[in-house]
């Protein structure tokens, strides 16, 4: 290990000394304001300010639903104010307080600025045991930082092949970084990371319509204005999706739209509805059902959509229960599905997008063959779930659930913006099985004014075959779940170094924090790529400090969002001796062997990029910051990816779940939301962590401006159940569970129902006076979608402990560090 400038410097960190480090980079903001505010300043003295400030385009391209193109004055090179960026489209120039506030990003004490290798760490001698917050560090050159990140990946690859070696990212940035990472790991012949979060409704819906992985396709929100009836299902999207979503459902709402909400919490958009459903936490699969009950029992099922476009009216063999073919008809290898004409009676082939005029209910026999049309089957299997039964399981008014059906299927065009959130339950797949059904008897398919998700597509980059180099090993893939077999047991091969960037997910947003940290001990090297000092960071081998956005000129897209492609023109070098990802790829591709892998100019290897998208021009791109692409506005008009071209109701493929349902159909199956759970009376509340408008998971969380309105994580509990307990409005509790605790102030929150408490998630661990709420998470997962399930959680809550220490947000003096900040981070 170098000895140049070695400092031994102490990692973990704190939001402290950062006014003598503001004041240090000259931040601007309170001298402008004040000169901008004096009655005696002139026109002149304005107009001459802005003569000297640069406009520079770039986008925010965190995961979140902005993605916003946004507009960077800069002056006397430094960045000074942030604001939306006008697009060819005004109605996707939107822009929020946190894309607002990157100039407390960019000037943070908290960014990493020199590439550090901890202490106590050799390739030889990896000492994982080392590793966390309290490790110390050494400060190295860029040089030796690469040399022993590209050692260890060699030795690695030569030991034990190179797929031990893991490329980590994680959702972090929406720029290319990950698309040169992947294009290295490809050529390494490395792991790449598969997903494992947020992929549970998606898979669902796939199971019906053939569409779908995270949430299914959706028509662009510019077209939501045209929906007569809105279902916002477990999404706070006024709160957390203000920017495009949840302006164009507000458009609707202004052309007479109905809007229901289905949330247990009595959120900033339920606020806003015509209907509000609080539904018990896990029963939305119960409430759909019951939907499709109402729509079958009333009649008011689109006949047309069915025969058009659906299975409903195919026949179903009895011994089989698979759909008869016209090959069981004829003998030869017709594989077409068959239905019954409706004035004929006589057996005709279903072909994808056309009418076929044959009846959706019945039993036929067909040369011997007992049969069933698939809607039969279906409206028998809702029997069970009239909207009286379902109201009493999911604690419901039975008019409620009623009303919402009838405004879906009876007022026009509309559909269900469901979220994220029901895939954080174990089973969340079969709500999207079940919502994919409702949505074809209301005919909500392929038509303007139709909603299917809570975001819409937007727009991503077509890099063709960029991540696949001539030559290349070809990347490994392994998802989140299956991660810790390959850490701990080698299964299906073992990870032996990991280098990651634009993530923060293996020690805290991951759940069972405690476990990932356990796990990372079987790893020889942790190298890690990041802007600021995260958690994940802290427990890393080799810091290597990454660029902020505006340092970096880069291409975004607008994935899940606008259907944009923006440009981000750099503001000023990176501080200190940052480095942009692309140029810390390309310099360890190089130290790999891989010498022609990237180009020494990123604009030209931008260019390469951008040409494998015919909808762009790069210059045109550059100039004009952001261009609207071609993607279809309106989904869902094309047959659907389906063995039958239709959407199946019926899934005769039968699928099973781990604790043995068939899901033929959507049947309702629960994990720790039963009532009867066999931690129900241990841990009686149920717990789960909601996003926060203060953060992009776990970004902002340590930005000076949105600390001061968010200062500390708090609990969310129901009056009741915090008076049951002795708990006070702003007590410190103690949560726990049999696999971990936190400690934290309590809140009370009426608009949590009795039984239900959250803490919003995406704080770091340094936020916690004790533990972290991952640490009460667990990686249990389904076998038919598997997803991590943030929200399947029980817990406990009791005051904290008498002896606990909470100066850190008692003692009035610790915002001092607030003082080196322009108006003490309000600018």
């Amino acid at each position: 290990m170098s000895e140049q400038e070695s400092s031994g410097v102490h990692r973990r960190s704190v939001l402290l000394s950062a006014g003598a480090a503001a004041g240090a980079l000259g931040l601007g903001g309170g001298n402008v304001l004040q000169s901008l505010g004096e009655d005696t300043a002139e026109s002149a003295v304005v107009e001459d300010l802005f003569d000297q400030t640069e406009v520079l385009n770039t986008a925010c391209a965190p995961n979140c639903r902005g993605k916003c193109p946004l507009n960077v004055h800069v002056r006397d090179g430094q960045v000074k104010f942030v604001e939306p960026q006008m697009t060819d489209d005004e109605q996707y120039r939107r822009g929020c307080v946190l894309g607002q506030s990157h100039v407390q990003r960019v000037y943070s004490p908290k960014r990493l600025k020199y590439p550090m290798v901890r202490s106590d760490w050799s390739p030889g001698e990896p000492n994982p045991e080392g590793r966390g917050e309290d490790a110390t560090f050494e400060q190295v050159s860029w040089d030796e930082a690469l040399d022993y990140v590209a050692d260890k990946m060699s030795r690695v690859r030569e030991e034990y092949g190179p797929e031990s070696v893991f490329f980590h990212t994680g959702s972090g940035d929406n720029g290319m970084g990950t698309t040169f990472f992947g294009r290295l790991a490809s050529m390494f012949g490395g792991t790449q990371q598969g997903w494992s979060i947020d992929s549970n409704v998606g898979m669902g819906f796939r199971r019906v319509t053939g569409h779908g992985y995270f949430l299914p396709p959706t028509n662009e929100s510019e077209d939501w204005v045209n929906a007569n009836t809105i279902i916002v299902w477990g999404s706070d999207l006024f709160k957390s999706q203000f920017q495009n979503d949840a302006s164009k459902v507000l458009d609707a709402m202004e052309n007479g739209a109905k809007l229901v909400v289905v949330d247990p919490v009595y959120t900033t958009t339920a606020a806003k509805a015509d209907l509000w459903l609080p539904i018990k936490p896990g029963k939305d699969t119960h409430l759909a059902l019951a939907m499709i009950h109402e729509v079958l029992a009333e009649g008011i099922y689109d006949q047309e959509f069915l025969r058009e476009r659906s299975t409903a009216g195919a026949l179903v063999r009895e011994d089989t229960e698979e759909m008869l073919r016209m090959s069981d008809i004829t003998g030869d290898d017709d594989d077409r599905v068959v239905g019954i004409h409706a004035e004929t009676g006589e057996p005709i082939p279903l072909e994808p997008d056309t009418h076929a005029e044959v009846e959706l209910f019945g039993r036929y026999d067909i040369g011997g063959i007992s049969t069933t049309t698939g809607l039969t089957l279906l409206e028998e299997h809702v029997q069970d779930y009239s909207p009286e039964a379902v109201a009493d399981v999911a604690d419901l008014d039975a008019e409620d659930i009623r009303t919402s059906a009838r405004w879906l299927a009876t007022r026009g065009p509309g559909g269900i913006a469901s979220s994220y959130a029901l895939g954080r339950y174990k089973y969340g797949h079969v709500f999207g099985q079940s919502y994919a059904i409702l949505l074809a008897l209301t005919g909500d398919y392929g038509r303007s004014g139709t909603i299917h998700a809570q975001h819409p597509l937007g727009a991503s980059l077509n890099s063709g075959g960029y991540g696949s180099p001539e030559g290349a090993e070809g990347a490994q893939s392994l998802r989140m779940h299956e991660e810790p077999a390959a850490l701990e047991n080698g299964d299906p091969w073992p990870i032996k170094a990991i280098y990651g960037m634009e993530s923060n997910m293996l020690v805290n947003q991951f759940p069972d924090r405690q476990r990932w940290q356990e796990l990372l001990k079987n790893v020889d090297m942790f190298a890690m790529a990041d802007i600021h000092n995260t958690p994940t960071v802290q427990h890393a081998d080799i810091i290597l400090p990454a660029a902020h956005w505006f340092e970096r000129e880069d291409i975004t897209d607008a994935w899940g969002s606008h259907p944009h492609i923006s440009h981000r023109t750099k503001a000023h070098e990176p501080l200190w001796v940052a480095r942009d990802d692309y140029f810390i790829i390309a310099d360890l591709a190089e130290k790999l062997g891989y010498d022609d892998l990237f180009l020494d100019d990123k604009r030209e290897e931008l260019r390469k990029i951008a040409a494998n998208d015919d909808r762009i021009d790069f210059d045109e791109l550059r100039e004009k910051g952001n261009v609207r692409v071609d993607v279809d506005v309106i989904k869902y008009t094309d047959p659907f990816p389906t063995d039958t071209g239709r959407i199946e109701l019926y899934d005769e493929d039968q699928p099973v779940e781990d604790e043995g349902t068939v899901l033929d159909l959507p049947r309702p199956i629960e994990d720790r939301t039963a009532d009867d759970h066999e931690l129900a009376e241990d841990y009686p509340l149920m717990f789960m962590q909601k996003h926060s408008k203060w953060r992009i998971h776990s970004q902002w969380a340590d930005n000076a401006m949105v600390r001061q309105i968010n200062p500390e994580p708090t609990l969310d509990i129901h009056p009741s159940d915090a008076t049951a307990r002795g708990i006070d409005d702003g007590d410190y509790v103690r949560v726990y569970n049999d696999r971990g605790e936190v400690v934290v102030r309590a809140q009370y929150n009426e608009g949590f129902q009795p039984g239900l408490i959250n803490i919003d998630q995406g704080w770091w661990t340094e936020d916690y006076i004790h533990g972290n709420l991952q640490d009460l998470t667990h990686m249990d997962v389904n076998d038919l979608a598997p997803t991590f399930a943030f929200y399947d959680v029980r817990a406990e809550v009791e005051p904290a402990p008498a002896d606990i220490d909470t100066s850190m947000y008692t003692d009035p003096g610790t915002d001092d560090w607030l003082d080196g900040y322009p108006n003490r981070g309000d600018n």
